[in-house]
């Protein structure tokens, strides 16, 4: 992972310039919203794979506290300059690897992530330490890319997978232990690529809970 996270840092700065970054964390909120995850006031979230906090700062305006978890300190930095601009008190960051077995405090009413996982060799053990993080009863909110054909991504280091199977991830987190697994379009991203100009891609949001 050591090398994947060098990549991030060195992208950190420039990460928030791409439009369609910024449009997915606006229409990965307005999925969990349609979802119902804000009926119900959300003392505390966490935001796996924050980067640099853009669906952490939509969180922030919807749930009393939330946490930005990433592997990459020059993220964070971003972040953490971001809520220090903004003077945002209830919006924490968090630096650890679940996918190496770092710890992760518990307690979280809400644990969502943002095109995170398919950057994760191996998903389950990461998956695995965000129940046990989560508080009895928790919602969870996973949007990443559907099934493609790896085409989404200009340069495919760190990438692990491209994109997921809905049916495939549900089966895991129900082996995992998650309930009430559903899946639903949460965006479509058009960009340009490298073999066939500017194609769609679809993003999935994929909620579930902690019994």
């Amino acid at each position: 992972m050591h090398d994947d996270v060098a990549r991030f840092d060195a992208r950190a700065s420039a990460w928030d310039a791409s439009p369609h970054r910024r449009k997915l964390a606006r229409d990965i909120a307005a999925a969990m919203e349609a979802a119902g995850l804000f009926r119900q006031p959300v003392a505390s979230a966490l935001d796996f794979g924050c980067g640099t906090g853009l669906l952490t700062l939509e969180l922030a305006e919807r749930c009393q506290s939330v946490t930005g978890l990433d592997t990459s300190p020059g993220m964070l930095a971003e972040l953490s300059a971001k809520i220090e601009r903004a003077g945002l008190p209830n919006v924490g960051v968090l630096e650890a690897d679940l996918g190496a077995g770092a710890p992760v405090p518990g307690g979280y009413d809400l644990v969502a992530s943002a095109m995170a996982l398919h950057h994760i060799p191996d998903p389950a053990p990461a998956l695995k330490r965000l129940l046990a993080a989560a508080a009895p009863g928790a919602r969870f909110a996973l949007a990443d890319l559907d099934a493609e054909d790896g085409s989404f991504h200009d340069d495919p280091a760190g990438v692990h997978h491209n994109g997921f199977d809905r049916i495939d991830l549900a089966d895991m987190l129900a082996g995992l232990g998650y309930t009430d697994i559903n899946a639903a379009d949460a965006a479509t991203i058009v960009k340009p690529t490298k073999c066939c100009g500017d194609r769609p891609f679809g993003v999935f949001l994929m909620t579930a809970r902690k019994p």
